[in-house]
């Protein structure tokens, strides 16, 4: 999943223009690479039946790997947003706007309130959590929260239900019930907001793979590495978000 590349690395052409115009943090590049392409849709750089740039070309625009962007654009024809097609005058062709399969606007502000409390309240959990002396029952619990994450889901419902227990379970070990009650809470907002955007596998494995980076954190008393990485977590999902929610 190229999650040690950063945009602008070796390899790619950053002084070209991009269609979005932000960086990636941390180890989202691949939320990146989708929320850029779907933002460059979104706003009309590639109309519906516009076929992408090559792959080289795209891969320097985003400044990303060229690997990150075809796995990117694979998540794309998944959800039905572009097709390729193969022969003389083949390549990757624009199908349908990213919002195209929403039946309501979306609220802008509820889409900002939603994912920026996540933040807000994630990060502070697992800054609390990684500065208590978790008991053995404890620690317990929130490994086996974890790989229940990594290992036993087999749809986007069952997904759904165990990365919000990984992420109650964390809310919960703060022992504060106004932040346990809130994170509840925002839980069920992003989930519904989640609902509404393809289930894309890659997301779900990077998504494991930072439970598992954010457990590490806490177990070893980080809580600066346990906040950062939180935020990071959270951060993905809300480029994400964005890039299929978001309207013109």
């Amino acid at each position: 999943m190229d999650r040690a590349e950063e945009p602008g690395g070796p390899g790619t052409a950053g002084s070209q223009p991009r269609p979005g115009g932000k960086h990636a943090r941390g180890g989202n590049v691949f939320e990146h690479t989708i929320a850029e392409l779907l933002r460059a849709i979104r706003l009309g750089k590639y109309l519906v039946g516009d076929k992408l740039p090559a792959e080289r070309e795209l891969a320097a625009q985003v400044r990303v790997s060229r690997a990150t962007l075809r796995q990117a654009l694979i998540e794309l024809q998944t959800a039905g947003i572009v097709t390729s097609r193969r022969g003389r005058y083949g390549g990757t062709f624009v199908t349908r706007l990213p919002s195209a399969d929403t039946d309501e606007r979306i609220d802008p502000g509820e889409l900002d309130d939603a994912v920026r409390f996540r933040l807000v309240l994630e990060t502070a959990a697992a800054r609390i959590v990684a500065e208590r002396d978790l008991s053995p029952n404890e620690v317990a619990a929130l490994t086996a929260a974890e790989t229940d994450c990594r290992t036993v889901f087999a749809s986007a419902e069952q997904f759904r239900v165990l990365d919000a227990r990984f992420h109650l379970m964390i809310a919960e070990l703060t022992h504060m019930p106004s932040l346990i009650s809130a994170s509840a809470s925002t839980r069920d907002r992003v989930n519904a907001l989640l609902d509404r955007i393809p289930f894309i596998h890659t997301n779900v494995e990077h998504s494991c793979d930072q439970h598992r980076e954010i457990v590490d954190a806490i177990l070893a008393s980080d809580p600066d590495r346990a906040a950062d990485l939180a935020a990071q977590h959270a951060e993905g999902t809300e480029k994400l978000l964005r890039g299929f929610l978001e309207q013109r």
